[in-house]
């Protein structure tokens, strides 16, 4: 029987985790969350609801007789977090799952990723953040902290899907398509990207967890196929059965955004083309192969947004910018042409 405690057991990525990990009988479930969500479904796990990051004295009093085999936080963003962890659960399991990101790691460096591409993201302080907590982390490890950092890359799930350029949800991209109108891609639409759906993230991650040979150790956990840009957008178009009507616009000309922070968002994460290597979570013991195509993902996307049709917010400012740019682009490219 594996003791397991998982630190924001209801967001869109680790509620499959939790959903996952309660069917399974040889694992007892606790969970920390800051509320409680009218779609939860924890029956049989011990909750605790609490806010750990401003309520630490709080937390570490129900820590006070309890011990797990592996305790799972989906919250650290800052070095802050990662330092009140340490202070909460050192001594208190005998693995600590640290949920990092691929975003930390230098993407101009390579193609083909592995665990040992250099650190050095120049352009998301989420990525930056991120490494500041996996340093700090293994500098703890040299006391003895039990950590074991987990990488994934793009997640997706419920009311999230990947998309290129988009306003403050999803649907600001699919509410233009559906409409007919066109959309913004960064570069021409030929960059390769990895997607995976949080459910098959939940089983790929499972031979982790209470795993002693995993602590002190680094693992990329994703859906290793991938798909260009135009693919995934040509998907979710067939999806729709819309028209996909595209406008490349280069990286380095949206990153002059005044409107949005493009070179976070796009120029630290998404322009560059990255293909991931699991082969060392694949030698711990995961022969799980990932179920969720694309195309489903996008179908189960559709299926939570019509039954929840208060998330179909329109976003009219994103909108009115994709216009504005759309036009200006098309008329310097115009006369661009012109002149060659």
């Amino acid at each position: 029987m594996k003791n397991v405690l998982i630190i924001g057991a209801n967001g869109y990525i680790s509620s499959f985790l939790t959903s996952l990990l309660l069917q399974d009988p040889e694992v007892k479930l606790s969970l920390i969350q800051r509320r409680n969500k009218p779609e939860d479904y924890n029956e049989g796990a011990e909750v605790f609801l609490s806010d750990i990051r401003n309520e630490e004295e709080k937390v570490k009093e129900w820590l006070k007789d309890k011990f797990f085999d592996s305790v799972i936080d989906f919250t650290i963003y800052r070095k802050e977090d990662a330092e009140s962890s340490v202070r909460l659960f050192n001594g208190k399991t005998g693995q600590f799952i640290f949920i990092s990101t691929v975003v930390v790691q230098d993407h101009s460096r390579a193609c083909y990723m592995n665990e040992t591409v250099p650190y050095g993201n120049r352009y998301s302080h989420y990525g930056m953040f991120k490494e500041e907590c996996e340093h700090y982390f293994f500098e703890e490890a040299k006391n003895g902290f039990p950590v074991t950092v987990v990488r994934p890359s793009q997640t997706y799930s419920k009311d999230k899907i990947p998309l290129s350029i988009k306003g403050k949800t999803c649907w600001s991209v699919v509410s233009r398509m559906l409409r007919g109108k066109e959309v913004i891609v960064h570069g021409d639409g030929q960059g390769i990207w990895t997607n995976t759906h949080a459910l098959d993230f939940a089983h790929l991650i499972d031979p982790i967890i209470g795993n002693p040979a995993a602590v002190g150790e680094i693992y990329q956990v994703m859906n290793p196929e991938f798909m260009t840009w135009d693919q995934m957008y040509q998907t979710l178009a067939d999806v729709l059965g819309v028209e996909y009507k595209p406008v490349y616009i280069s990286t380095y000309l949206l990153d002059e955004s005044k409107k949005y922070y493009w070179k976070e968002t796009i120029h630290g994460d998404k322009h560059f083309s990255s293909l991931y290597d699991i082969s060392k979570l694949r030698a711990l013991g995961c022969d799980y192969r990932p179920q969720i195509s694309l195309k489903e993902g996008y179908s189960l996307y559709m299926e939570y947004m019509k039954a929840h049709p208060e998330k179909q917010v329109e976003d009219e400012a994103f909108d009115a910018w994709c216009d504005q740019v759309i036009e200006k682009y098309k008329a310097l490219a115009k006369a661009f042409t012109e002149d060659i």
